[in-house]
């Protein structure tokens, strides 16, 4: 906790209250938050949270004395006073407003000015190293805690690997040097809130790529460094067969963040030198592997332009934003995601999987 926790109005604040994946928080705080848990819901619209507050009071009428006591905080995402008032009231700040490139600054620097702790689910690299660059200094002299990506994207390879770099250390006494991830079963939904965040970040991607390109300044891809395992660990983005899960594997969309979160805990944590992670999906054929691709690139492309997306909207085949899956899809969702591992003398194994939906 912060400095300053003791002193807060409110344990929790959840910000975006009313939206898609904000209402799902609320609503297992509602559940599961020990007693006296002093929790407050906030966002733009105080009807709108205020609606969605009672829909969950409706659909769990054990715990509508526990949603009744949360307060709402209303506030402007992109005013920095608001901001800083919302954060001086919390001892952690929880937000799921998105996209974060666009609604996210002012609240991660209120909580660092405020010393109040804060997490969100983004997995917006970019935006995150330009708030670690600018604000990591004050964060630590602060004793705050900024923890984003604390999602699908990217708690299963990120806390997978920890898991196997701590194996390592205490079976082996040897560092860990790479691990390879693969999806190897999931189902799930996705909200119209996560839809919103790719398509403006595919949008920053794709300005970057253009500006790069007329500058000449080359920028192919980076090689994976690191340990002298089986060579398995090269080009893992593309499709190949791999002959530990005799499965054919194709690239997975979330393995763009993944594998630079992961890299990234693993120089802070001193996993071992140079160490890499590398992460694909399995498919069951060649076949569904290049398919898999194809409609990867043909999904990147209506989602980039607005008019294909409104298209799409209309035609109900994406959700819009503050829309997702249904509760009994969500029920029936999971993922696993399959780690082998390499140190200097030994390959071993892990696996971390999810009885629910991952979104």
């Amino acid at each position: 906790p912060s400095m300053a926790a003791p002193s807060r109005k409110y344990d929790i604040v959840v910000w975006g209250a009313s939206g898609f994946t904000g209402s799902r928080l609320v609503e297992y705080l509602a559940l599961n938050a020990p007693a006296g848990t002093r929790i407050a819901i906030g966002g733009r619209s105080w009807a709108k949270i205020k609606d969605a507050r009672s829909a969950l009071a409706a659909k769990h009428p054990d715990a509508t004395i526990s949603l009744d006591e949360m307060d709402i905080l209303v506030g402007d995402s992109l005013n920095a006073a608001h901001m800083h008032e919302i954060a001086s009231k919390a001892r952690v700040v929880a937000s799921t407003v998105g996209p974060y490139a666009l609604y996210g600054e002012q609240l991660v620097r209120a909580c660092v000015d405020e010393k109040t702790d804060y997490c969100d689910i983004t997995a917006e690299m970019p935006w995150i190293r330009t708030m670690h660059r600018e604000l990591n200094e004050k964060a630590v002299r602060n004793n705050v805690h900024i923890a984003p990506m604390c999602g699908f994207d990217c708690i299963p390879a990120d806390l997978g690997c920890l898991m196997l770099a701590q194996y390592a250390r205490r079976e082996f006494s040897e560092p860990l040097l790479h691990v390879k991830g693969s999806i190897v079963g999931i189902r799930g939904g996705v909200s119209g809130g996560t839809l919103a965040t790719m398509a403006n970040q595919l949008g920053i991607e794709t300005r970057r790529l253009y500006k790069r390109v007329c500058r000449g300044s080359g920028g192919g891809a980076t090689q994976l460094r690191g340990a002298a395992t089986n060579g398995k660990e090269t080009n893992r983005w593309v499709i190949h067969y791999d002959e530990t899960l005799q499965r054919w594997q194709t690239f997975w969309v979330m393995s763009i963040v993944n594998v630079v979160t992961a890299k990234w805990a693993g120089g802070v944590l001193n996993y071992g030198p140079a160490f890499s992670y590398a992460e694909s999906m399995t498919a069951r054929s060649l076949a569904q592997a290049v398919a898999y691709g194809v409609a990867l690139l043909y999904g990147a492309v209506f989602m980039f332009f607005g008019f294909t997306r409104s298209i799409l909207f209309a035609l109900r085949v994406i959700p819009r934003p503050g829309e997702g899956p249904s509760n009994a899809f969500m029920k029936k969702g999971f993922f696993s995601l399959h780690l082998e591992a390499f140190s200097e003398t030994s390959v071993f194994y892990g696996k971390v999987s999810g009885n629910s939906d991952p979104g």
